[in-house]
């Protein structure tokens, strides 16, 4: 059986185990459903159908760095309000129409997934229910003290749900899959929480108002999300262009920034930097020579050694690279110092700033190495491409501890040593 067969097998036996346990809470309180409830189970249904495809819209587009949802909102109160067997349907069945929808429009959607997604929200959501009416009394204080432990219990259960179905998917270690899972929701909590408790609090004293009210300004928010990412998107995809366009004219740098930007996302990736950081440092490497842009083809694309007046217009490649980056707001004092300083030497003598040893920011050192091995095995007008080993040599015993730090160029050479052992066990299995 294939790797990929078999992961997608036992991400199937996990959803249907949690699919199997909610069918069976279910199954054991049918009883606790109240006919006179029906209009509010219908009212959170509706809701959460709203928002539930508000918020797939919106995750798609910015490939989940959406840090708030609405739908989280509404599974907790339907929790408060209703019993648990109802609230968990709620979660449920908006869950299984909205895929329904989907898929009835020709949109193909694993099965494991559907059957993982609304029954992990529906489990989380009676749990949640479950706990706050247990802790619930007659005081408004105990009552919004319960609302924010439910709360919170409701975001570790699905995150405890997310992180095994991310861990059997992805095959990374655990403590890779705990940084994609929990970098975006630990932000999510941290403005849900009181979010929800002032909702609550705001609904003991007007009622159920409060809660559409509150909803519509989180929506504000979400959308707000929605195109301050869409803007950022557009600036980033431009830059791309931009630096493609400028490796496209000389064949010999071609794909030049995205290898090297590959390169850097493995490096820190190893060193155990978060999702979101990896994707800084990804972009940053992609976009280092965008500064280059300024240069004179004439210069660029010279075969010969460069004279001393061209040298120090290429010298400034970097700090153009910073000028430009520093445009986009999100970029500032960030990625745009990371570009700046991608040609600083370990041992003090690079440019544009002489920044020597740990001075240098890490991830420009990280994209350092990164440029310089994929310049080595790449071919150039006046050289062909060495090999591994042949860079390798140089590296170690010319350029670590001067250039370059030594610490990750060790590192890289770690990562791909790992990489062609993964592909000779790949081959013999």
């Amino acid at each position: 059986m294939k790797r990929k067969d078999k992961t997608e097998r036992n991400f199937l036996l996990y959803s249907l185990t949690i699919l199997g346990v909610y069918l069976g809470l279910l199954s054991t309180n049918i009883h606790y459903f109240k006919v006179h409830q029906l209009r509010l189970v219908f009212i959170f249904f509706l809701t959460n159908l709203f928002f539930d495809s508000v918020n797939i819209k919106t995750l798609e587009f910015t490939k989940g760095k959406v840090e708030t949802s609405a739908v989280f909102i509404v599974n907790i109160f339907a929790a408060v309000l209703l019993n648990p067997f109802e609230a968990s349907l709620v979660a449920a069945t908006s869950g299984i129409f909205l895929k329904l929808i989907k898929v009835f429009l020709g949109e193909k959607y694993p099965i494991s997934r559907y059957i993982f997604n609304f029954s992990q929200l529906a489990i989380t959501t009676y749990i949640t229910s479950l706990l706050f009416h247990g802790l619930s009394g007659q005081s408004s204080l105990q009552n919004t003290f319960a609302v924010l432990l439910s709360t919170f219990v409701y975001f570790f259960i699905n995150n405890v749900f997310v992180f095994l179905a991310v861990y059997i998917l992805s095959r990374d270690d655990i403590r890779e899959t705990a940084f994609k899972v929990l970098s975006g929701p630990v932000t999510s909590m941290a403005l849900m929480i009181p979010v929800i408790a002032v909702i609550y609090i705001l609904y003991q004293y007007i009622g159920f108002i409060a809660i559409p009210v509150s909803l519509a300004a989180v929506l504000s928010i979400q959308i707000g999300n929605y195109y301050r990412y869409r803007y950022y998107e557009a600036k980033l995809e431009h830059l791309k262009l931009l630096a493609k366009s400028l490796e496209e004219k000389d064949e010999y740098t071609r794909g030049h920034s995205e290898r090297v930007a590959e390169l850097a996302k493995k490096m820190a990736r190893k060193l155990g930097f978060s999702p979101k950081k990896v994707d800084r440092i990804y972009n940053a490497a992609f976009l280092h020579d965008i500064g280059k842009i300024g240069i004179p083809d004439h210069i660029l694309k010279k075969p010969t050694i460069l004279s001393k007046e061209e040298m120090s217009i290429v010298k400034n490649h970097p700090v153009m690279g910073e000028d430009i980056l520093r445009e986009v707001d999100i970029f500032n004092n960030r990625e745009s110092k990371w570009v700046r300083h991608h040609h600083e030497r370990w041992d003090g003598t690079g440019y544009p700033d002489g920044l020597k040893g740990r001075e240098i920011p890490l991830p420009s050192r990280i994209i350092a190495v990164a440029d310089v091995y994929e310049a080595l095995t790449s071919d150039r007008p006046y050289r062909k491409a060495l090999t591994e080993e042949q860079a390798r040599e140089i590296m170690i015993k010319q350029m670590s501890g001067t250039v370059l730090d030594p610490d990750l160029v060790k590192l890289l050479f770690e990562i791909l040593d790992e990489e062609e052992k993964g592909e000779e066990k790949k081959d013999d299995d």
